[in-house]
């Protein structure tokens, strides 16, 4: 059989590579650097923050942005506000200064106090157009406390332009609710911003990362396959096996080890972060979800800005998210990353044959750089080129993402996020892993053609072109 002994090869190619400096020295270094990225991702922004209060729900000021203020100084143009409407509004301290001198105080002032001004706006023939609400704040101000601040004025000056038009205060909170508003193509399927984004932003990531690994460890073989070619150690390796059975073990090993390193790196990453959790971001976003205290509180503060329908749009992304991590789709992701994985390696593998010199090697890959290259290009630059969808609030699909789908090239690098997104059918996904899986069997024929041709080849490069006219006469 002209597979026959590509287990002896690999074996040997396996070994030998796991226990090199480089590949141990290189998966520590990855395992590290993944694992100060997940527990400092959750821990910095508490650290940055410095704020190691706990959440209160028995003392509401220690959640309220506006407690930190010392004072506020209301001057109303309009002449809409009386003395409740003021009340409304923490931290309200009377005052004899104009507007301009406690500007010039609050310059200097070490306090956090700030000055908020509400006035009618009119266009240039002097007619009445809307109100404005501006705020000038000392130096120590946080801006989130003057934000809110601003958002609270604007919701009292709109209930009582309400109020004076005849709303009763008993219906004032029948006016409050917040309306969403998006829009989609007709035959279009509807999605928030949130989900949007996701299908912005997972395709470029997961890509990106697939092309690394795939690239990097088809080089891997390549360069294998190469050092032996020309240092000999080929020639021994004939004796025993079949030059097929050469490539068959190598592309096997190096899956195996880039699979097996890249869960490995998933281990470590997932259990820094469930180590961290406590301690950062995601034990407080614990917190939150599982205390109804907290989630009372945080209803009650829920203001009229669309902050409830934001919570809602995360929610219902990540529900959309959690239900893809099926165990179908886990599988069917781990089958494309080999797929693509043997698909490009066979390519790399031919190249590596096909050189005398190592000197060469670096030339002779510029053709598999450039499928790579044009392979992670087509699966995220159609995303990018999509990004009306985000502003429409609409999951499409362009035909040029739909072609890297299917196209052999691209679909190890764009499958695995459309996967992940339910971006296509089940059908749809089962189709192109068929059509990528046609592919490689074509590659493994073109391969068991010309491979014993050419690995024993000692003149110059073989080009790609004159591979392909030896598959064709073989």
């Amino acid at each position: 059989m002209r597979t026959k002994g590509w287990q002896k090869i690999f074996s040997f190619t396996f070994i030998q590579y796991i226990k090199t400096k480089s590949f141990i020295i290189g998966t520590i270094i990855m395992c590290v650097i993944v694992a100060a990225i997940c527990t400092l991702s959750n821990l910095l922004p508490v650290w940055l923050s410095g704020d190691d209060s706990e959440i209160s729900i028995d003392n509401p000021d220690s959640n309220n942005p506006l407690a930190e203020l010392n004072a506020v100084y209301l001057y109303d143009e309009t002449g809409l506000l009386n003395d409740s409407d003021r009340e409304l509004i923490p931290s309200v301290t009377a005052t004899d200064k104009s507007l301009k001198d406690m500007v010039d105080t609050l310059k200097t002032a070490e306090n956090k106090s700030v000055a908020i001004q509400t006035t009618l706006q009119k266009d240039s023939d002097g007619k009445f157009t809307g109100y404005s609400v501006t705020s000038y704040y000392s130096e120590p101000c946080d801006t989130d406390a003057v934000d809110t601040l601003n958002a609270l004025a604007q919701e009292v000056l709109y209930r009582r332009v309400l109020l004076n038009a005849g709303v009763s205060p008993d219906k004032y909170a029948d006016t409050q609710y917040p309306i969403s508003v998006s829009r989609m193509q007709a035959g279009g399927e509807s999605s928030n911003f949130i989900i949007s984004a996701m299908n912005y932003f997972v395709p470029v990531a997961v890509s990106l990362i697939l092309f690394m690994l795939i690239f990097s460890y088809g080089q891997i073989v390549a360069q294998s396959i190469a050092t032996e070619k020309t240092s000999r150690v080929m020639e021994l390796l004939l004796t025993s096996v079949r030059p097929l059975a050469v490539v068959i073990g190598k592309v096997l090993a190096m899956g195996v080890v880039s699979f097996g390193q890249f869960i490995l790196i998933g281990i470590v990453g997932g259990a820094s972060a469930a180590i961290s959790a406590p301690f950062g971001m995601l034990g407080k976003a614990f917190e939150i979800a599982n205390d109804p205290k907290i989630q009372e509180a945080l209803q009650q503060a829920t203001t009229n800005l669309g902050a409830q329908t934001t919570d809602m749009q995360i929610a219902e992304a990540m529900n959309t998210l959690s239900n893809t991590f099926s165990l179908w789709n886990i599988l069917i992701i781990i089958v494309i990353f080999l797929l693509g994985f043997v698909f490009f390696s066979l390519i790399a593998a031919l190249i590596g044959a096909s050189i005398s010199r190592m000197e060469d090697l670096q030339q002779a890959m510029q053709p598999y750089a450039l499928l790579g290259v044009l392979g992670v290009y087509l699966a995220y630059f159609p995303v990018i080129f999509n990004a009306d969808a985000l502003a429409n609030d609409e999951v499409s699909i362009n035909p040029v993402q739909m072609f890297s789908y299917f196209f052999p090239i691209s679909s190890p690098f764009a499958l695995p996020s459309a996967v992940l997104l339910g971006t296509l059918s089940p059908v749809q996904v089962i189709g192109a892993v068929a059509v990528l899986a046609v592919m490689v069997v074509l590659v493994a024929i073109v391969v068991s053609k010309v491979y014993e041709a050419i690995i024993l080849h000692n003149g110059n490069r073989i080009k790609l072109g004159e591979i392909f006219k030896m598959a064709i006469r073989k």
